[in-house]
């Protein structure tokens, strides 16, 4: 491991120099996002935001024309999918979207990789809003969804950095892949906060991104809470970079604030083995 030594010291000049950054969020993404939360939220303007975006009305049209969701006939109007649809499905759809565009690299190993991680943070986004309803908290169904998809974001943003790396270096400087893992578990939470903070999102979707695995948390943050125990499911199921972990989630203090049964965990992970994590 001495010889990935550098390779780390290397990372860090990277991310102090600022060179390397991720698109700035979606503003179509934010927009909606801010309709939705209003008390009377406008079809009429969420629809205009859509239109404009070729790749978004498609995929609504296609959602709203599965199986799951079809009706009696056949949606072609993007303001008739979004009746369908509802505006939180809607504004969820936009959201996997527009951030599925970042997730790709031309280097294979890193494409690999953020495959991986997106597979982790649309399953932890799904189960963070079924279980925000489980748990009878309905008005933050679509809040524990962003904070989900959002949570692992600094792991996103050092894959680029290092792949913009291993693009300079020779070609025989190849750490191993397990210190790659390292290097984004122990970097990607203080990563995460800072960048969506220069997203301008809301604080609390900033501090889930930072405090997901902190062993000291605040244990009266709902959102936080419902986040971290969603995360360990998909850890504890091989859904992400790494494979499967035994944990016992009824024993974890997050269970015990959410009063989450062995029952309500059960269900949990059948709800994430029958989801369409790859909606996009």
């Amino acid at each position: 491991m001495e010889t990935d030594r550098p390779f780390k010291e290397i990372i860090e000049e990277y991310l102090a120099s600022n060179e390397t950054q991720l698109p700035p969020f979606d503003k179509t993404a934010f927009q909606i996002q801010q309709e939705i939360t209003k008390s009377e939220p406008s079809i009429k303007k969420v629809e205009s935001l859509v239109e404009v975006d070729q790749a978004l009305t498609a995929q609504m049209l296609k959602m709203a024309n599965t199986a799951f969701f079809r009706g009696l006939s056949k949606v072609e109007t993007v303001r008739d999918a979004i009746v369908r649809l509802g505006l939180q499905q809607v504004s969820q759809i936009v959201l996997l979207v527009t951030q599925k565009k970042i997730f790709t690299s031309d280097d294979v190993y890193i494409q690999e990789l953020m495959e991986k991680l997106w597979r982790h943070s649309v399953g932890t986004a799904i189960g963070s809003s079924w279980l925000a309803k489980k748990c009878g908290y309905h008005q933050l169904t679509n809040q524990a969804f962003v904070a989900g998809l959002l949570h692992d974001i600094g792991k996103l943003f050092l894959l680029t950095v290092i792949e913009l790396v291993r693009e300079r270096q020779s070609s025989d400087f190849d750490p191993s892949k397990a210190f790659f893992v390292d290097v984004m578990e122990n970097l990607h939470t203080e990563q995460g906060y800072e960048l969506t903070q220069k997203w301008n999102l809301p604080e609390g979707y900033c501090v889930i991104a930072r405090d997901h695995h902190l062993d000291d948390f605040d244990g009266r943050n709902v959102l936080l809470l419902i986040v971290r125990i969603v995360n360990k499911a998909c850890n504890k199921m091989g859904i992400g970079m790494e494979e499967p972990t035994e944990q016992i989630l009824a024993t974890t203090p997050e269970a015990a604030s959410l009063g989450l049964s062995e029952v309500d965990l059960a269900e949990l992970e059948i709800m994430l083995e029958d989801a369409p994590i790859l909606i996009v």
